[in-house]
């Protein structure tokens, strides 16, 4: 039984990380950033960024990818693949779905979370 429990633990774990985006945290992405290792996408809507952006963010809210196809597209295709592109969002959940269609088109990417994270840290900002 303990054993059964074991292989069932273990195979819940393989498709929880399989399905998802690996996480970092603020300071690493900003690390990452600062060392031109990296990109940080925030995927909010404009109403959201008025509170302020990661700073050297770029903004491509998540309605740009589901309503503007060719806009997201051509964005997309200005960011470097030899760069992690690290996105996040509100609280993470629509930074999980750009970053999974961003991972489609070959792009390394690491999910940062929610923007409040990035703030708590104390990083710098940019207020729009």
């Amino acid at each position: 039984m303990k054993k059964l429990l074991a292989l069932f633990l273990g195979l819940t774990m393989t498709m929880a990380l399989a399905s998802g985006l690996e996480k970092i945290n603020p300071l690493e992405a900003e690390k990452m950033q600062k060392e031109k290792k990296a990109i940080i996408v925030d995927v909010r809507e404009p109403n959201e960024i008025k509170e302020g952006m990661a700073k050297e963010a770029i903004s491509v809210p998540l309605s740009t990818m589901k309503d503007k196809k060719k806009d997201w597209e051509k964005i997309v295709n200005t960011f470097p693949k030899d760069k992690t592109v690290i996105v996040y969002c509100g609280i993470g959940v629509r930074a999980e779905k750009v970053g999974l269609e961003l991972a489609k088109k070959g792009y390394k990417v690491l999910n940062m979370g929610g923007f409040e994270s990035w703030e708590k840290a104390g990083l710098p900002l940019v207020k729009k």
